[in-house]
């Protein structure tokens, strides 16, 4: 989510319609700050569903209360939320604050975000957390939620049943499935209708073999951005590498009709052995009564091995509100302490831009040296520095479904990346 945000959840048409409607009602052209009750609403919206947003959301309008300021939370699914926001921000209405994860840049890019930089409620928050919110002078607009990454799942009963250790690189994951296979195992529990599963695959391989590890850097990514680099000729051979999950079965052409929710169901009946996902379904799985553990995606090394992740999602001030000071007190709220430890409390796993803590669950024992040394990032991130990188998301997402359906070819699927990506740069 990542992304984008790095999540998805089903929800019909009606309902996001309906908490539209409802945010309409106390966005940025509603007339005067206080209500009947002498309160002053501040919209905000995001994708992040109670059991993610509700902590914070709680713990913020704790603190706001003294000002008599209150915070009203709009859901609107993950599918709809980019185009949904578009809309209401180029009209000049929408939430008093708002959310994003990829495309914040391009948030910031528009003009549609209030400049904070000099607020000394950011002054705690690294610059790995602020990084998305930064424009190419420096300046911010934006804050972290927390930090999220993602990695595989493992039903650690089904390895212990079938003499398996987590793998620690691509060809002992190769392995590893094989056996799964050859016991009647599905390795791989894999929804890819409406999902952006795939791309972490991918792209959790990329940051290991070809970004770290590997022939490539991050800053091609950069220079990608810029129109000064190509994926062809760069990509080609890692996705060619990655490729072998599909060669060897173990992701598969049906997987594109599945929903990740049937996914879920796989893992959790114990019918498949790994799952890609992150902290946002910890809860899910332990609360189901699953023996769970963690691994990064594999590449190249078992030594020196990244986590794709990064800022969860930022939270900007509409630079159209009419409740400019109400939004910036809210805006300080949650670059508070208190509410940037209530994120960690409603995302177990997650970790903070801005010194708070939460004790590491031990299901991520296999991961939390990887997190602890900051090797987190992912290539679209990255990409937002020249380019609206949840477009560019959403095309590799798309041109996946080839790849893994058999209509692409390797080098096929790179160039439609690169000649998606010289039609949308800034």
């Amino acid at each position: 989510m990542s992304l984008t945000r790095h999540r998805r959840w089903v929800t019909t048409a009606a309902v996001a319609a309906t908490a539209a409607l409802a945010l309409s009602a106390c966005s940025t052209g509603a007339s005067g700050d206080a209500d009947s009750d002498g309160k002053t609403v501040v919209s905000i919206s995001s994708w992040y569903q109670d059991k993610e947003f509700k902590p914070a959301l709680d713990a913020a309008n704790k603190v706001l209360a003294k000002d008599g300021i209150e915070l009203e939370y709009s859901y609107i699914a993950l599918d709809q939320y980019n185009n949904w926001l578009s809309v209401q921000l180029a009209s000049g209405s929408g939430p008093d604050l708002f959310m994003d994860g990829a495309s914040f840049p391009a948030r910031v890019k528009a003009g549609n975000a209030v400049d904070v930089t000099d607020r000394e409620s950011i002054a705690d928050f690294n610059d790995a957390g602020l990084a998305l919110a930064k424009d190419q002078d420096g300046k911010v607009f934006g804050i972290p939620t927390y930090g999220w990454f993602s990695g595989y799942f493992y039903n650690a009963d089904l390895f212990a049943e079938n003499d398996v250790e987590p793998p620690q690189t691509f060809d002992e994951l190769l392995e590893v499935s094989k056996t799964f296979q050859d016991a009647g195992i599905k390795p791989l529990a894999f929804g890819l209708s409406g999902s952006d599963k795939g791309l972490h695959s991918l792209m959790g391989y990329l940051e290991n073999a070809y970004y770290h590890n590997g022939e490539g850097s991050p800053e091609v990514d950069t220079e990608f951005a810029f129109d000064k680099a190509t994926l062809s000729g760069n990509w080609n051979d890692s996705v060619d590498e990655w490729s072998k999950l599909i060669d060897q079965g173990v992701i598969t052409p049906d997987m594109l009709g599945i929903a990740e929710p049937q996914a879920q169901d796989e893992f959790l009946a114990g019918k498949a052995a790994m799952i890609i996902s992150g902290p946002w379904d910890y809860t899910k799985f332990t609360e189901a009564g699953l023996n769970i553990g963690m691994f990064a995606h594999p590449g190249n090394s078992a030594d020196d091995q990244y986590m794709i992740g990064g800022p969860a999602a930022n939270i900007g001030v509409n630079k159209g509100t009419s409740k400019m000071d109400a939004a910036m007190k809210a805006f300080d709220a949650f670059a508070s302490e208190e509410v940037q430890q209530a994120f960690l409390d409603g995302n177990p796993g997650a970790f903070s831009y801005s010194g708070a803590t939460a004790p590491m669950p031990e299901e991520y024992a296999l991961v939390e040296d990887t997190l602890a040394k900051g090797n987190v990032g992912n290539a679209w991130d990255r990409w937002g520095a020249n380019m609206p990188a949840q477009s560019m998301v959403d095309e590799v997402t798309k041109q996946l479904e080839g790849l893994i359906g058999g209509q692409l070819t390797t080098d096929q699927f790179v160039k439609a990346l690169d000649s998606f990506a010289d039609t949308i740069r800034y």
